[in-house]
């Protein structure tokens, strides 16, 4: 991937494009992918970096949604039960199983999340991980050592799938640009164009390059999260907001709390939510939240309040409490959930359904959904797109669309640089052509300077935040670390990329701006 090349291309291009995508996040991506599996000329623009919002601050789970079974959306798990069903077969180097344990301390509480999660193997049928059971005292113990035993009564084990959501971001692109198509980053949309009445493409500002271009579509659709509302109040004026978005907040701890690698799903907190403790890259993730926000902006940050919870709420199942000392970083992310203007709820009660709309002007908005079901979400964006833009009708491929890097006899094993595919090979190479790439970019960050070379040549980066929140996950894993990390990688990336003394103060500048969000606040 080449930017200069990407916007060259875009210049020169006289006929409209078939799809013109607004955002650069999961559902975005999933039009992208489906739109090109099935053969139409797809351009994907991204105001700032892919992922860059919600996509990159998941629980980091790929999931049928086990709270969703207890609201009784059956339809909702059963669909992203196959689609998880799918990203797992078809993407094993992204994504991988993972084992939940929920501790029950009674025998009614061990059988009734046990029928509940026979329930959720049925409804996923053949593509389920392994079958779910249950556990006596010393079976949870073997397989959460760290969980409080006093009071403990059992357990019930099942799967669900992990992966690393920014990475499956850049790969997604890739793939978009491989067959032929264009996905860029930091093209901002500032005005759809219109012709009697109708969206006939958008006008869009290149915020690297600081040039403008008018692009045409035959349609353009939009996915852009949390800030749905806008463009359609561009489009439509004075028209009924559909987003509510809820902030979700994690908290990131060492590896050492949960040292076997297998999850907790705590079934109950005050608030009535579930409570995840995930392992995930050597550390723990422990989330989410849920708490209402209306301030839509590309950072939000995690409250004190919300901290308190989840340790609150963690606490009672752990022989070592964790404590705001062991917290290595903070992070949040305002999920776009779907709301009907008429009615009133806490957000935990909306689903994570997706909603697919056609304006009078033909502009198309899907929103809501989540990650697991960003492949399907796309399918069905652009089957009706297929009829507002009156394409010729093709079947979607998305699902037998080979990804970028991927080969069927990749190491199905978690090896070094293996959420690369095929990649990894051109890293080792690297490494071996010289071999300080080979050596960490920090002592805490399991990153070494030949995947920052990577991204620079390869994966369209333009900051130092890019590198140290999404191409690697650093700022995730060890905040004070990549603070630190920050100038050295600053340095780096002006050699290879050309840039000034100006560039480098400018880029940490901005980093450690956001970086200080994800510190945690003693």
């Amino acid at each position: 991937m080449n930017r200069a090349r990407g916007i060259a291309r875009i210049k020169s291009e006289s006929l409209p494009w078939d799809m013109v995508i607004i955002g650069g996040g999961a559902t975005g991506l999933g039009c992208a992918l489906d739109s090109v599996s099935r053969g139409y000329r797809t351009l994907l623009l991204e105001q700032a970096d892919f992922s860059n919002g919600t996509s990159s601050r998941s629980t980091k789970l790929i999931h049928g949604g086990v709270r969703y079974l207890r609201q009784g959306n059956v339809s909702l798990v059963k669909e992203s039960l196959a689609e998880r069903g799918w990203l797992l077969n078809h993407l094993p180097h992204l994504v991988t199983p993972q084992l939940f344990l929920i501790p029950t301390y009674s025998w009614v509480e061990t059988w009734y999340y046990r029928m509940g999660l026979w329930m959720y193997d049925r409804l996923a049928g053949s593509l389920r991980i392994h079958s779910s059971k249950r556990c006596n005292k010393e079976q949870a113990l073997e397989r959460v050592p760290a969980l409080k035993s006093d009071t403990l009564a059992g357990g019930v084990v099942y799967w669900d799938g992990q992966f690393d959501d920014a990475r499956l971001c850049v790969q997604t692109v890739k793939t978009i640009w491989r067959r032929g198509h264009l996905a860029l980053n930091y093209m901002k949309v500032t005005r759809l164009n219109k012709e009697a009445g109708r969206v006939t493409g958008i006008e869009v500002l290149d915020t690297v390059g600081n040039e403008t271009f008018s692009i045409n579509a035959r349609v353009v659709i939009q996915a852009t999260g949390i800030f749905s509302d806008t463009i359609r109040a561009e489009d439509t004026p004075n028209v009924k907001p559909i987003i509510r978005s809820s902030r979700g907040s994690h908290l990131v701890v060492d590896g050492d709390f949960l040292p076997n690698g297998n999850a907790i799903m705590v079934p109950k907190t005050s608030d009535g939510r579930l409570l995840f403790l995930v392992p995930w890259l050597g550390k723990v993730i422990v989330g989410t939240t849920d708490v209402p926000d209306d301030d839509l902006c590309l950072e939000p940050k995690p409250t004190e309040e919300e901290i308190e919870f989840m340790l609150e709420n963690a606490a009672p199942y752990l022989t070592r409490p964790i404590e705001k000392k062991d917290i290595r970083s903070v992070y949040s992310g305002l999920r776009p959930l779907v709301m009907d203007p008429k009615k009133q709820g806490d957000t935990s009660a909306l689903s994570r359904n997706h909603v697919i709309e056609v304006s009078p002007s033909g502009l198309i908005t899907i929103a809501g959904g989540k990650w697991t079901t960003f492949r399907k979400m796309g399918e069905d964006a652009i089957d009706k797109a297929i009829e507002v833009g009156q394409l010729a009708e093709r079947a979607s491929r998305s699902m037998a669309t080979r990804y970028s890097a991927y080969d069927e006899d990749l190491p199905k094993e978690p090896t070094r640089f293996g959420q690369f595919g095929l990649d990894a090979r051109h890293l080792k190479t690297m490494i071996s052509w010289k071999p300080k790439l080979d050596e960490a970019i920090h002592e805490r960050l399991p990153y070494c300077w030949a995947e920052v070379l990577w991204a620079i040549e390869n994966e369209l980066v333009e900051s130092v935040e890019d590198v140290l929140s999404r191409r690697t996950r650093s700022l995730l894993l060890d905040a004070q670390a990549a603070i630190e990390a920050a100038p050295e990688v600053a340095r780096f990336m002006a050699k290879k990329m050309d840039r000034d003394e100006a560039w480098i103060q400018s880029s940490v500048d901005s980093f450690l701006e956001i970086a200080n969000n994800y510190l945690p606040k003693s």
